[in-house]
């Protein structure tokens, strides 16, 4: 489904930050990356929406060029959760959900009958949450909101950028768990990015831990557990809780 293609990304300054990326990512994976700070993870995932270019190479989408699509449209496509859960103030629950659906031309009653449904499924009784403002719920339910709003318009892609790294432990599972749960039913691809071993172990098909804008090993949970190729790769799993 995505392919990166000797992809790398420098800049005049700090030369190489992202240097000569080459992997693929399955249609209907759970993929995510994962690495130290200054790795390149995020800047990875932001080349799938193209809030960064990179500096040399291809990114495939669908077997087509990510810079040949009309950028609005690709998008449309592409569902997208930060760790700065990004809710419109002014807005309603059901108003925040809905802006998606409306740039793609849903009716309002399909919208809102969908709405009703998903916020079932995440635990959120619509008739308590359609009407509430953001600023009256918990941070849980806020990012519970945010990947409703990423996915009700069934897009092809979901990133997900920390999505739950600032919550309490106890929300994070719950989110963890309900974003595995989405995922299975709902097929989609995701593409995921975390510091936190543990969870790229709960939730990953395959995991690419990257250092210094490279990839150093790409696979398995279990690969990486018992094939590390290198002391960075067991310190690391070691050192973040690992398998």
């Amino acid at each position: 489904m995505i392919e990166y293609r000797n992809v790398s990304l420098t800049s005049s300054v700090n030369g190489f930050i992202l240097n000569d990326l080459n992997f693929t990512i399955k249609e209907g994976e759970f993929f995510v990356l994962i690495g130290p700070s200054g790795s390149g993870k995020t800047t990875t995932l932001k080349l799938l929406n193209r809030l960064i270019e990179q500096t040399d190479g291809d990114i495939f989408f669908q077997n087509k060029r990510l810079k040949d699509y009309d950028l609005r449209k690709l998008r449309l496509e592409t569902g997208y959760v930060l760790q700065q859960i990004a809710l419109f103030p002014n807005l309603t629950v059901a108003e925040n959900i809905a802006l998606i659906p409306e740039m793609k031309g849903m009716s309002k009653d399909e919208t809102l009958a969908k709405t009703r449904q998903l916020l079932d499924k995440v635990g959120l009784d619509p008739e308590q949450y359609l009407s509430r403002m953001p600023q009256d719920l918990s941070g849980g339910e806020r990012q519970r909101v945010s990947i409703l709003r990423a996915i009700i318009a069934n897009p092809k892609l979901l990133l997900m950028d920390e999505p739950f790294s600032a919550l309490d432990p106890i929300s994070k599972t719950q989110l963890q768990d309900l974003i595995k749960d989405l995922h299975e039913e709902f097929a989609m691809t995701i593409v995921f990015v975390t510091h936190d071993m543990d969870e790229a172990v709960k939730l990953a098909d395959r995991i690419c831990l990257m250092k210094a804008g490279q990839v150093v090993q790409l696979g398995t949970p279990e690969e990486l557990s018992k094939q590390p190729t290198n002391d960075f790769v067991s310190e690391f799993i070691k050192n973040r809780g690992g398998v």
